[in-house]
């Protein structure tokens, strides 16, 4: 007898939720507790579902995968992604049939700005019932560790201007050193990273608003706890460059970054110590610098330095679909103005933003 896909409804605790997720290479947003920040960040009056899916097989069933959706009025939002554990990773389309007939008719988003997947509208639009509305292309510029097997390996790699750089802030400040706090312990260095962030903004004109950096902040910290970390490059009390990510899982997650207008290198210096740190908790996975949507302007300026700590642009996407629940063979995807989208993505807030506001920099 050929094994069956079945979803239920979640019963497992966070930790344990969590721990599947982070098996999954799932990214932060999918973390039990970001799910309840995500919701209450952006989208309140949706109902929070959280499923399971089973393969059962012989009697036995075997979870293979989870997901978590939105369901609001007029359109359900998956929060980020399918995780499925990798050794199932093929049943993809398998799993999004069986959510799907589980969830019902309806519109429906997914993806976000986060998510490492492939772009699935091929395998979407392959599904029963299904018919694509509008997609959004995204890029990830990534650090793969798994490219390297040693750090030293990796370092060779780097430009050789970003170690100059790093170099000239040792040798300028002898007394440079970078405090590293997680969790609750963060909130000490909130002030010098908003600060940083601000000198930043006012020197490129990146028109960075701040005013709800500490509420965001607060709620990331409320979401995700431990797995938060801000680390500040200072000499002596004087704090030259700083920067906020997230761990979760293989990855790390670069938030947010500021530096001096006059730094001397201690933006890169930190930049290369975060990579080194990241490779050393895990160098079998990522370091995750943000995404780009294919209708914004990118900033040449942040693509030449991400450039220059060797990314690799990973593509994936935002999709709107609607399923009504036939069998039918699904419709070519409609040509509806750019804009449609835009719209519901600005009113979903992206849908991936726990605390995020403005642009990902690397150093000045």
């Amino acid at each position: 007898m050929s094994p069956v896909v079945d979803v239920s409804e979640d019963r497992i605790s966070p930790d344990e939720w969590d721990d599947f997720a982070m098996a999954c290479g799932a990214s932060f947003r999918c973390a039990w507790h970001a799910l309840w920040a995500w919701q209450l960040d952006h989208h309140r009056l949706f109902r929070l579902r959280r499923l399971e899916i089973l393969l059962v097989e012989d009697g036995r069933r075997t979870k293979i995968a989870q997901c978590a959706v939105g369901i609001g009025r007029r359109r359900s939002v998956f929060a980020d992604s399918l995780q499925l554990l990798p050794g199932h990773a093929q049943r993809w389309s398998e799993v999004m049939q069986a959510v799907l007939r589980h969830l019902g008719p309806g519109a429906y988003h997914y993806g976000s700005q986060w998510n490492l997947e492939a772009p699935r509208e091929p395998l979407l639009q392959a599904l029963p019932g299904v018919v694509i509305t509008q997609v959004e292309p995204i890029t990830l510029d990534v650090v793969d560790f798994r490219q390297w097997p040693h750090w030293d390996g990796y370092l060779r790699e780097v430009s050789s201007n970003a170690k100059r750089n790093a170099k000239r802030a040792r040798e300028t400040h002898p007394d440079l050193a970078v405090s590293l706090r997680h969790g609750l312990a963060s909130l000490a260095d909130w002030g010098a990273l908003n600060g940083l962030r601000a000198q930043l903004s006012s020197r490129k004109a990146l028109g960075l608003t701040l005013r709800r950096t500490l509420p965001r902040f607060l709620l990331r910290l409320a979401a995700l706890g431990p797995r938060n970390f801000i680390a500040i490059a200072r000499a002596g009390e004087n704090g030259l460059a700083g920067f906020s990510g997230i761990d979760f899982g293989a990855n790390t997650y670069f938030l947010e970054a500021g530096s001096g207008a006059v730094n001397q290198g201690a933006s890169w210096y930190l930049m290369l110590g975060m990579l080194e740190r990241a490779w050393r908790r895990s160098p079998q996975g990522a370091f995750i610098m943000g995404a780009q949507y294919e209708r914004q302007v990118r900033d040449e300026g942040l693509a030449f330095s991400r450039r220059q700590c060797r990314v690799q642009r990973l593509p994936t996407s935002e999709i709107l679909f609607e399923y009504d629940g036939s069998t039918r063979l699904p419709a070519p995807v409609p040509a509806r103005p750019a804009e449609s989208l835009r719209e519901v993505v600005e009113e979903l807030a992206l849908a991936a933003r726990i605390g995020l506001e403005g642009s990902n920099n690397l150093p000045a």
